[in-house]
């Protein structure tokens, strides 16, 4: 007895840790052990894969929209860049004409921002009085000189110097 007895405690052991190891084994084999019948139940695990299988694919669905707006987002902003881009090198180009001495009418490029055609309208200003200013030097004309200060020259010293010598203090008067 004494070793069936041993034998019974190993058993008790051993059945212990595998339900240690795997409790929701158990608690599979229960529903069968319960009710008797796998049948039952059988088609509500189908269903529940089915609902699972419809969840996957409403997930899959909502990440292709998200997918998809996101890419929507990033061709736009792209779009956007190139079109910049595009503004610039016209900008570049035209600047360019305008500092070869090419009259360009800066109005007739509705491409371009408020800014940069003020920008390319003064920079044709600067080219006009630039042309001015050499048609002006090759015509011989000579801009009036300045006038002269009164203190400059050799007189102005002089005068300076005699009023540093000549300076007298004058005394205070005392009030008492």
């Amino acid at each position: 007895m004494n070793t069936t007895a041993q034998s019974f405690k190993q058993a008790i052991k051993k059945s212990a840790r595998t339900i240690g190891d795997e409790p929701l084994e158990i608690l599979k084999n229960a529903r069968d052990q319960v009710t008797g019948s796998e049948d039952y139940f059988s088609g509500n695990e189908k269903t529940n894969e089915v609902s699972k299988d419809d969840s996957a694919i409403r997930d899959e669905e909502q990440y292709k929209k998200k997918v998809s707006e996101q890419d929507g987002r990033h061709l736009e902003a792209l779009e956007v860049e190139l079109k910049d881009i595009r503004r610039q090198k016209l900008f570049n180009e035209i600047m360019q004409k305008i500092q070869d001495g090419i009259d360009v009418s800066v109005e007739e490029f509705s491409e371009l921002t408020y800014e940069q055609r003020e920008v390319l309208k003064a920079q044709i200003e600067v080219i006009k009085n630039k042309k001015i200013q050499s048609l002006n030097q090759n015509n011989g004309l000579i801009e009036p000189a300045s006038k002269k200060g009164r203190r400059l020259g050799i007189f102005g010293q002089k005068q300076a110097a005699e009023k540093q010598t000549t300076r007298v203090e004058n005394p205070i008067q005392s009030s008492t």
